[in-house]
């Protein structure tokens, strides 16, 4: 019986999706912009696990990178593909967010972070 619970239970989380992400960060009051002057081998923008990031700009120079898998395993295989692809790389300070199945990169680039990801992140989680 408690093995049934615990399927139905992992059956009954919920994707998020990108419409839902825009909503909470809109919320938030941080609008996303599209990113302009991106070079293409940053590694940021690279396909993860096989899926290709949604990227945005907030407070105009930092980035945020959105992998949108079908599961949770796939967000964490991104993460360790991410791992694999930029090991021996130097790679810019960047915090990585794993939320369901959604995979988050927040490059603050220099910049003082912006402390309200923290509650976009939170409200992400509440969403399960």
């Amino acid at each position: 019986m408690a093995i049934s619970l615990t399927v139905v239970g992992c059956q009954n989380k919920k994707m998020i999706n990108l419409s839902e992400i825009s909503r909470i960060f809109e919320k938030h009051g941080i609008p996303l912009s599209e990113p302009k002057g991106m070079h293409p081998e940053n590694v940021f923008l690279r396909n993860l696990n096989g899926v290709a990031p949604q990227a945005f700009t907030i407070n105009e120079s930092q980035l945020i990178s959105i992998y949108i898998y079908s599961s949770s395993q796939g967000a964490i295989d991104g993460a360790k593909d991410f791992e694999n692809k930029i090991s021996t790389a130097g790679v810019v300070p960047h915090s990585r967010y794993l939320v369901e199945n959604i995979l988050l990169y927040y490059v603050p680039d220099g910049s003082q972070k912006d402390e309200r990801i923290y509650l976009v992140i939170e409200e992400m989680r509440s969403l399960q």
